[in-house]
């Protein structure tokens, strides 16, 4: 049977990490006591229709776009396999993952700013997407992160995965307005100061649990 070196805790099965630590067992692994589960969730045939959906559905908009409109025009298919390719990319993430609804939130976020950024290029760039849409998105994505820590009770290592969300979303803003220090937009500086208000607030009523999760995980 495989034992950690740092929690003195023997696992059984195929482990290779320990499930308190994350440190690597030492010894031999032992028959796995529990039936593993074989199915692959990203096969199922809900994920293959909206699969076929999407890249269908870009391939024909694509083909339409480029081979029988002649005249000038904005590029349609450009735009629906933009989106085609942002939501199979979720889609899948959510499925291979199981990811909780904070890292959905933020995921969705990501890949559709993503999505408008380029959509807006393709239509005809104005700055609209970045200096409106996109600090709104991330704004309602940080008071998500918020609120959810405080209503996630699964588990103690969740307000560590909710602080350093927090910090990887925030970081974004703070780019932004020091590069563009200058000139600002305002949705950017709401954004600016809701991602440090809500840092602020994890650290001041997670902070205790971050630290234990992080001396149990790195020893120090």
């Amino acid at each position: 049977m495989k034992t950690c070196p740092h929690c003195k805790l023997e696992v059984g099965g195929t482990f290779e990490q320990c499930p308190l630590c994350q440190s690597v067992l030492m010894g031999d692994a032992t028959p796995d006591r529990f039936p593993k589960n074989e199915m692959l969730r990203n096969r199922s045939i809900p994920f293959r229709i909206i699969t076929f959906l999407l890249v269908t559905g870009a391939f024909v908009c694509l083909s339409l776009d480029f081979l029988f409109i002649r005249r000038e025009h904005v590029h349609f298919g450009l735009i629906v396999l933009i989106w085609s390719v942002a939501i199979l990319w979720y889609v899948t993430s959510l499925v291979r993952t199981r990811t909780n609804l904070s890292r959905a939130i933020s995921l969705a976020v990501l890949l559709f700013s993503a999505a408008a950024v380029l959509t807006e290029i393709v239509v005809g760039y104005r700055a609209i997407t970045t200096t409106y849409i996109v600090p709104y998105l991330i704004s309602a994505a940080l008071v998500a992160n918020f609120l959810l820590s405080f209503l996630d009770k699964r588990e103690k290592q969740s307000g560590t995965f909710y602080v350093l969300w927090s910090i990887f979303i925030g970081i974004i803003p703070c780019i932004v307005v020091i590069l563009r220090r200058d000139v600002t937009p305002l949705a950017w500086e709401i954004c600016f100061f809701i991602s440090v208000i809500a840092f602020i607030c994890l650290v001041v009523f997670k902070g205790r649990t971050v630290f234990l999760e992080l001396h149990k995980r790195f020893h120090f």
